[in-house]
């Protein structure tokens, strides 16, 4: 029976106590296979599980997968693994990961914040999904834009909106995007609010923090407000903050980590018979 370094740890943590989302962090011995890794993630049961393997000189190969599904890109749940290599003194200075999303950046911010570096996803205009907004219990009035990029984005008038979304997620879950997220232009405490939830197929419900929507919301807001300096907040019922540098082709998200719990995950072999 083979023992696996566990940890989970909140990522982009705010002000309030228990806020930010968990990941959970396994560091491997060899690649396992799809099928175990799946599985682990889901007994896990939070939204994202991260394998990490280590390939030598300060790279790691990352993998992230939620109680559903592999993905291709996942913010909290780097950030958590940057941070889980730092605290357990595997790691000192930037780190790369290796990813289906390329190589990703972590690193220590000047603030003892942590940063990571993602590929900007620019969102397209998109038509409202039939049914959607009944679905979301949002007014046709309400709504100011809607893009499409990882996921669809829906731009309302008041961060109210945001926080008070009662959703019907069964319907949310047979739409074909990885997620759907709502935002608007924040309160003056920062600049745009969003909440997340789970399309077709991902097994996650809502999200606390998404990180890898912030590399779009953060360019659509940024364009909008004419900032490349944006302070974002996830209006989830944890709450989660994060500040999201733009650039010309890469989003850096700023953040804290806390980490919850570290033991040890049994993997039991394959039956023989």
């Amino acid at each position: 029976m083979e023992q696996l370094p566990i940890a989970r740890i909140s990522a982009f943590v705010g002000e309030r106590p228990y806020s930010g989302n968990i990941a959970s962090v396994v560091r491997l011995q060899k690649m396992l296979s799809d099928e175990v890794l799946q599985a682990l993630a889901l007994r896990n049961g939070d939204s994202e599980t991260a394998y990490l393997l280590d390939s030598g000189k300060g790279r790691w190969q990352l993998r992230w997968f939620t109680p559903g599904v592999e993905v291709d890109l996942c913010g909290h749940a780097t950030l958590a693994a940057g941070h889980h290599l730092l605290e357990e003194s595997l790691a000192s200075g930037p780190i790369t990961f290796e990813t289906l999303a390329g190589e990703l950046t972590f690193d220590v911010a000047a603030d003892d914040r942590l940063s990571l570096d993602l590929p900007i996803d620019r969102p397209r205009q998109y038509e409202m999904p039939e049914g959607l907004l009944a679905a979301l219990g949002i007014g046709e009035s309400d709504v100011q834009a809607v893009h499409l990029s990882r996921d669809l984005i829906i731009t309302v008038g008041e961060s109210r909106t945001v926080s008070e979304l009662s959703p019907d997620h069964l319907f949310l879950q047979t739409l074909p995007f990885r997620g759907i997220a709502i935002t608007a232009a924040g309160d003056g405490a920062v600049d745009f609010v969003s909440r997340w939830f789970g399309g077709d197929g991902i097994g996650v419900v809502e999200d606390p923090v998404t990180g890898s929507a912030h590399a779009a919301l953060a360019p659509l807001w940024g364009k909008r407000l004419d900032k490349t300096h944006l302070e974002a907040q996830q209006l989830s019922r944890e709450t989660g903050a994060l500040t999201c540098i733009v650039n010309r082709e890469r989003v850096t998200l700023v953040g804290r980590c806390h980490s919850w719990l570290r033991g040890t995950v049994q993997i039991d072999p394959p039956s023989s018979g």
